[in-house]
């Protein structure tokens, strides 16, 4: 009599709008596996109006939550926030008996994730480790994820070599490229009309991109959106501006970019969702802020890019990115040699650095390969005495 293997039970937690389009390639490969069964977990601003309601898209695009987990409570902090989504997230694990967690980055929240699995014995998988942010203490939690982390999918060969040497066992460590990227595969991106009717906006060229984030560890945080805002009075050009996730200073942020879209050819919005946040990088002309997207995804597009500030300080950059201090002489000065017609000619042979945009295929392949430990003892570093 055959015995019929049971199907490795792994949990994708998704916390907003930030990495859903990094997972979903995942999600794709995973949901038509003959090995595991995906069970999607979403919550914090992935559940909040504020923030876009992410669940939603996700719903629609074929992956309805099997757990919501709303932990975000109006005029909360960020440490209610992570203690709620360590409880929240601990809960869910046990009610759904996972084999393995999959999470990515570097949010607090997805450290209380990260925590809470520990607790409860579930082996983690942790896309985007070894990268450096040293602007922000995204950088701290990165690395504290790695540490609690069983597999680990990094983005480039450089960040693996960094997570090696962070201890872990090379046998656990592989490259996949940046999943983000294999958005740029979707047959689905917003078109340009589709764009203009959801803004309320003409897209006119040039057209720019703005994102900027709260820098947590700046010793002047407002800072980089001082410096951009005043760059977009400089230089006259249609601005998308995407407001910012829920890190600590994000009020500040918020509003001084909404004050900033009063003036004419600008428009603010709270969440686009990746097909249309991806058909939007695909018809502009440059872009503004301090994101990580700016570092990894723009290049894939050949997109150039002013990173503003010291927030993504360490990662790999490419020759779309130029890096300028938070002045706002300086930011004007980079945005005109962005958008000048010679400067993307010359990037546009530049190699993307994460990847052929096929990144999901193989994290799937890695999770198949994998037997997750249990329990999940990791592997000793040796010690060497002199």
């Amino acid at each position: 009599m055959s015995v019929v293997k049971r199907k490795r039970r792994v949990g994708l937690l998704s916390s907003g709008r930030q990495d859903w389009g990094i997972l979903r390639s995942t999600a794709v490969e995973l949901a038509s596996s003959d090995s595991v069964d995906l069970r999607v977990l979403v919550g914090g601003m992935g559940c909040s109006e504020r923030f876009g309601r992410n669940d939603r898209v996700m719903a629609h695009e074929g992956f309805p939550p099997h757990e919501r987990l709303e932990w975000m409570i109006d005029g909360s902090t960020a440490h209610d926030d992570a203690g709620r989504a360590l409880a929240s997230v601990g809960d869910a694990l046990v009610r759904q008996q996972l084999d393995a967690l999959l999470l990515v980055g570097d949010r607090y929240e997805t450290l209380a994730a990260a925590m809470a699995a520990t607790l409860l014995r579930v082996p983690i998988v942790h896309l985007h480790g070894g990268e450096e942010t040293e602007g922000a203490f995204d950088n701290a939690i990165r690395n504290a994820i790695t540490k609690l982390s069983h597999l680990h999918l990094a983005s480039h060969v450089a960040y693996a070599e960094r997570i090696i040497a962070m201890g872990e066992d090379p046998k656990t460590v592989h490259v996949v490229g940046a999943p983000g990227l294999d958005n740029l595969h979707r047959n689905d991106l917003a078109t340009r009309q589709e764009l203009e009717e959801v803004l309320g906006l003409r897209l006119d060229a040039p057209l720019v991109v703005v994102t900027v984030h709260p820098a947590t560890l700046a010793a002047t945080p407002g800072a980089d959106v001082e410096a951009a805002c005043g760059a977009m009075d400089a230089v006259d050009a249609t601005y998308v501006v995407t407001l910012p996730n829920a890190d600590p200073g994000n009020e500040a942020v918020r509003e001084k970019l909404k004050s900033a879209v009063a003036a004419p050819k600008r428009v603010a919005v709270g969440a686009l969702g990746e097909r249309r946040y991806w058909g939007l990088l695909r018809i502009a002309d440059a872009m503004l802020g301090n994101s990580s997207s700016g570092l990894i995804e723009a290049p894939a597009l050949h997109l150039p890019v002013v990173n503003v500030g010291d927030r993504q300080k360490g990662r790999l950059r490419s020759a779309a990115v130029i890096d300028v201090a938070p002045d706002k002489d300086c930011v004007v000065a980079a945005l005109r040699q962005a958008l000048a017609p010679g400067f993307r000619a010359r990037i546009r042979t530049e190699p993307a650095p994460f990847g052929d945009g096929h990144a999901g295929k193989a994290v799937a392949a890695a999770l198949a390969r994998w037997t997750p430990p249990q329990p999940p003892v990791k592997r000793a570093t040796p010690l060497v005495l002199s």
